[in-house]
C-alpha cells in the first residue's frame, strides 16, 4: 500500500472565532441598552449578536438533589451597534413592551483572531475554507445537499428548530431561499439526506426522526414537485449515507427496537429501491460497528474495503477482518460531542456526525467534528456546546494521525460530503453561533 509521506512543516495562519461572553446591561431606553464590557479582554464589533436569556425554576435530579441548571422561559437577541472604551450600546430585536432589561446579564458573540499553528501540514490551502455564508436565522437541526430541486445542480436543504425545512441555491456566493415546508413539530428530526434511488431524475429527500408517542423511529420521504414538497412513502427505522471519496452516495438504513427494556439497533444495511419499495438490502458489518451515523468505508488496508466508525468514547475506530485488529484516532478529539440525542425509553442515543474520506498525496484523509462543551462536564452530558473543530485525520499505513484541525465559529450538527453550487468535492459544514444563527461553510474535499 502507498504510504502518505509528508515533510515536517510548521504552518502558522489566522482565522476568526467566535466566543461568548457575558456583560452586564447597565441602561436600557426603549430597545436601545447598554452593556458594561470594562473588563473583557477582546471587546466586541459594530454587527455582533447578544442574547438575554429570561430563566425560570431550577432543574434537579430527584435521586442526588443535585441542581442541573435552569429552565429558559425565553430569549431575547440584539446587535451591537456602537462600542466605546468602556461600554457597549446594542438593539435587541424582539423586545416587549414590558421587559426591563436593566440588571441582567447579556451573552455577547464576540468574534477574535486565532492563531493556529499546524505541524506536518503540506499545503496551506489543505484547511483553509473556499466559501461561508452570511449568517442564516435560525438554529439547524440537520441538513443535506443534492440535486434536490431537479435542476441539475447541487442545492442546499436545511432543517431548523420547529422542524421547518428550507432548500437554498448557491447563487453569486449567496444562499437564496428557494422553497420551504414543514414537518410535524411532533417530531424529533435527527437527519436529512438525499439520494435518486427510484431514478426518476430527482432526488429523493430522507428525513429521518423520533416519533415519541409511538416510539419509534422512522424516515419521510419526499420530492420535488413545481417548487414544492411532497410525501412520497415512509420508512421504518433511519436512512443516513457516505458519499467516500467524492463518489455516488451511497444509503443505508438502520432500525433501532426496544429489546426487553433496552434498545437495539439492528444492522446497518444498504437502502435499495425494487419493486416500488424502499427496502434493506445487503448489510454492512464490522466488528462493533452499531451506527449509520459517524461512519465511513475505504480501501485502508490492501483492496479490501474497511469500516472506520465512532465509537462511545469519542475515538474512532479503524476495524480490519480480525476483532483483535484495528486501529484507534488519538485520544486528543471527541467525536462522539454531538448535540444530535433523543430519549429512547430511558436511555439517551447520540446520533454521531458524518465522517467523510478522500485521497490527498496518494493517501487516505479522514475528516470529522468535534464540538466543545459550553459549560464543563454537565453541559457535554446534556448535549449543550458552544464551538466546534474540524479535524482531518492522515491514515500512513500505521496508523491514525492528527494532519490538521481548524476551530468553527459555533458548534456543529453534521458535515456533509459532495457539492454545492459551483464548488464541487467539498466539506459542508454549517454551525449554529451563540445568537442563534447558522452559518455555511465550505472546505476542500480533495
Amino acid at each position: 500500500m502507498k504510504r502518505l509521506i509528508l515533510p515536517f512543516v510548521v504552518l502558522v495562519f489566522t482565522t476568526v472565532q467566535v466566543f461568548a461572553q457575558e456583560a452586564l446591561i447597565v441602561k436600557q431606553d426603549g430597545a436601545k441598552v447598554y452593556l458594561d464590557i470594562s473588563e473583557f479582554k477582546e471587546k466586541p464589533k459594530v454587527n455582533d449578536n447578544f442574547t438575554v436569556t429570561f430563566w425560570g425554576g431550577e432543574i434537579k435530579n430527584p435521586k442526588t438533589g443535585k441542581v442541573l441548571g435552569k429552565t429558559v422561559e425565553r430569549r431575547l437577541t440584539g446587535t451591537i451597534t456602537e462600542v466605546e472604551k468602556l461600554f457597549a450600546v446594542g438593539t435587541v430585536n424582539n423586545i416587549g413592551k414590558e421587559d426591563k432589561l436593566e440588571g441582567i446579564e447579556a451573552d455577547i458573540s464576540v468574534s477574535a483572531p486565532v492563531t493556529n499553528v499546524i505541524a506536518e501540514q503540506k499545503d496551506k490551502d489543505t484547511i483553509k475554507p473556499l466559501w461561508q455564508s452570511a449568517p442564516l436565522e435560525g438554529k439547524a437541526l440537520a441538513f443535506t445537499a443534492g440535486d434536490i430541486m431537479a435542476n441539475g445542480e447541487s442545492n442546499l436543504l436545511i432543517a431548523y428548530e420547529g422542524n421547518n425545512i428550507i432548500a437554498y441555491d448557491l447563487k453569486d456566493d449567496k444562499l437564496d431561499k428557494v422553497s420551504e415546508f414543514k414537518l410535524s413539530p411532533m417530531y424529533e428530526i435527527i437527519s436529512l439526506d438525499n439520494a435518486d434511488l427510484n431514478e426518476n431524475g430527482k432526488a429523493e429527500i430522507f428525513i429521518s426522526y423520533f416519533d415519541s408517542a409511538r416510539n419509534h423511529f422512522n424516515t419521510a420521504v419526499y420530492e420535488a414537485e413545481d417548487n414544492n414538497f411532497v410525501e412520497k412513502a415512509k420508512i421504518r427505522g433511519l436512512v443516513k449515507g457516505i458519499a467516500p471519496f467524492n463518489g455516488k452516495r451511497v444509503l443505508y438504513t438502520q432500525n433501532i427496537n426496544n429489546m426487553s427494556g433496552k434498545f437495539k439497533a439492528l444492522n446497518p444495511a444498504v437502502l435499495e429501491y425494487k419493486d416500488g419499495k424502499y427496502q434493506a438490502g445487503k448489510q454492512l458489518k464490522a466488528y462493533k460497528f452499531q451506527s449509520i451515523y459517524g461512519f465511513n468505508v475505504a480501501e485502508f488496508d490492501g483492496d479490501k474495503q474497511n469500516v472506520i466508525y465512532t465509537q462511545p468514547s469519542g475515538k474512532l475506530r479503524l476495524q480490519f477482518d480480525k476483532k483483535s485488529s484495528y486501529i484507534n484516532s488519538p485520544s486528543e478529539f471527541n467525536f462522539a460531542s454531538t448535540p444530535n440525542r433523543v430519549k429512547f425509553d430511558n436511555e439517551v442515543l447520540k446520533f454521531y456526525p458524518s465522517l467523510a474520506v478522500y485521497d490527498k498525496d496518494g493517501g487516505v484523509i479522514v475528516a470529522g467534528l468535534q464540538n466543545e462543551a459550553k459549560l464543563g462536564i454537565l453541559s457535554s452530558t446534556f448535549g449543550s456546546y458552544q464551538r466546534g473543530k474540524l479535524v482531518l485525520l492522515k491514515w500512513d499505513g500505521s496508523s491514525l494521525e492528527s494532519f490538521a484541525n481548524t476551530p468553527i465559529g459555533g458548534y456543529t450538527v453534521d458535515l456533509l460530503q459532495g457539492s454545492l453550487g459551483s464548488y464541487q468535492d467539498v466539506l459542508i459544514v454549517p454551525f449554529i453561533t451563540g445568537a442563534g444563527k447558522t452559518t455555511v461553510v465550505l472546505y476542500p474535499a480533495k
